[in-house]
Formats: C-alpha cells, structure tokens, sequence
C-alpha cells in the first residue's frame, strides 16, 4: 500500500514543552509506523527548560529525528515555515508539541490522504479534562461540538480548517506569513482554495489537555478567534466555524446551534455561550487595534496530557 511504504515528514513546533516532548517522540517513533526513510523535523524556539536537550538526547538515538534550534522565539509560523522548506517527505504531517496522537494514528489519517481529490487530513482533538468542573465541561463541550461542526462540514465537503494534527501532501504546502496565528488554519484554506477535499476522522483521537482555569480558557479562546479575523485579511477567506458560517450558510447554523442545545445543560451551555461572546468581542477589539498573537504566553495547565485509552 502506497501511504505504509510513503516517505512522511513529521513536524513539531516546540516553545518549553520538557513536560510532554519525551512521550510524545517515543510515541511517533515507536507507535506510528513510520517507514525508515520517514524524519521528525522538531523546531525548538528559544526553549529555556530541557525541551532541547531531551530533543538531541532522541536525535542521536534516532537518525530520523532532526532537531533545529531558534536562538530566539519568533512564533510558531516562522517554526512552521522551517518545516515546510526542509520537508523532504511525500506527505507532512503537523503535529502540535502538547498531544498525543492515539496508536497507528499516522497510518490511518495516510490511508485516507491518498485517496482522490483529498489534500489534508484531520485527527479529532480529544480532551482529557474531566467533567467534574465548570471549566471540565466547557472544554469537553467545546471540543465535542468542534467536532461535530467538522463532521458536518466533512460529509458536505466544505470543511476548510484543520486541528492539532493533521497530513497534508507537500505539494500543497507554500510558506506563509511570519505573523500568522492560526497556522493549521492558514494550511487548510490555501489547500481548499486550491481545490483540494479537506478531511476529518472522528475515529482517530488524539489526546489534548485544554485549560484548567477559566483564566486561560479565555487567554486561548481569544488568540485563536483573533486568529480566524487575521486569517480573512491574509486569505480572503474564513475558516468554517459558527459565527463566520451565520450570513452565508443560516440553515446549517441553525442545525448546529440546535444539536449544542440538546448536548449539554443548561447552565453549563449558557457560561460556555457567554464565555464565547465575550471572547469573540474582545478578540475582535485586538483585531481592530492591531494587536499580536504572535509569542502567546504558555498556558501551564494544558501541558499535562495523558494518552487515552
């Protein structure tokens, strides 16, 4: 089979990850079936911890992982353009330091990139907060509608954004803009704009731990929805999320906005629903006044990530 025996390049963008950067390299070497010939490119940007060092400890066990080291931190696009003018993989296959993808998770997201017409494919992000907190549920709820938008959007075949790991053939692949936010995003609207089908495998998790503190709920919430208002200025278009989906699609709103409803209670729906609007406001005002996301500040409470079963 063509995606067992095809040359990938795994991407990582690392910024301080010594908590979850040693799991996540023995993962992708010894549970992703990678070929031989296959690399892992992990950009370290201006690490202060042991992120570096656990990388080159990797590096001189396995030749397929090359390590590159920014002096500075200059945002995770610059990180991410590294990767993508040193890929010398048929397929590239972004994954963000603070995950972990579920066993064989490369093989399977593959298999479905070689079929005709798809150009990027998506694993599902799924959390490992519990539901015991306010917080718990709202992540849980956010990344389960996420979710089911994608889906969605997957059958219709109008999905146009990508999550926390995903493969993309390295044709597709052009640099972008050193201030770029949402890079997943950025990849995925310029490979749809291209025509190219965008796909999304609820069958494949891969675990992420979202915030623990409504603190950094926001603090996140507001640097990626800031990041959908860029994305329009850079692109001309929009990923397919519901507040961007209102004007031009209202029938399928309607039908998402009506599946949340009967999900989740009450309560818990309309902090999540508050949350959000406040988010979007104020992300909206960053926008506006020209602010950066480009060196977000490191949210602890996310870097602890189990492997679900």
């Amino acid at each position: 089979m063509l995606f067992l025996s095809c040359k990938v390049t795994v991407g990582i963008c690392a910024y301080n990850e010594d908590r979850n950067i040693e799991k996540l390299l023995q993962n992708v070497l010894q549970q992703q079936e990678l070929s031989p010939d296959s690399e892992v490119i992990v950009v370290c940007s201006g690490c202060t911890d042991n992120t570096a060092n656990f990388v080159n400890t990797y590096a001189t066990q396995d030749a397929r992982v090359k390590p590159y080291f920014e002096k500075e931190r200059k945002g995770k696009a610059s990180a991410i353009n590294h990767i993508i003018v040193n890929a010398t993989g048929d397929a590239i296959l972004f994954i963000s330091a603070d995950t972990l993808p579920s066993k064989k998770c490369f093989p399977k997201l593959l298999s479905k990139l070689w079929r005709p017409n798809v150009g990027l494919v998506c694993g599902n992000p799924t959390p490992v907060n519990t539901s015991k907190s306010m917080i718990g549920r709202i992540v849980q709820l956010l990344w389960r509608f996420h979710g089911h938008v994608f889906e969605e959007l997957n059958d219709a075949g109008l999905a146009r954004h990508a999550t926390e790991a995903f493969v993309v053939r390295r044709e597709l692949v052009e640099k972008m803009p050193p201030e770029t936010i949402n890079d997943d995003a950025y990849i995925a609207v310029n490979v749809k704009k291209k025509g190219w089908l965008i796909k999304f495998c609820s069958d494949v998790p891969i675990s992420i731990c979202g915030p623990k503190t409504f603190k950094e709920y926001f603090q996140q919430r507001r640097r990626v929805v800031f990041g959908h208002y860029q994305l329009k200025k850079l692109t001309g278009e929009s990923p397919q999320y519901l507040v961007q989906m209102m004007p031009s699609q209202p029938i399928r709103t309607a039908k998402l906005a009506l599946w949340l409803t009967t999900k989740y209670d009450p309560f818990t729906l309309l902090t999540f629903l508050v949350a959000e609007f406040f988010v979007n406001i104020v992300a909206l005002f960053d926008f506006g006044l020209g602010k950066t996301h480009v060196q977000w500040t490191v949210l602890p409470s996310t870097k602890t990530v189990i492997l679900q079963p």
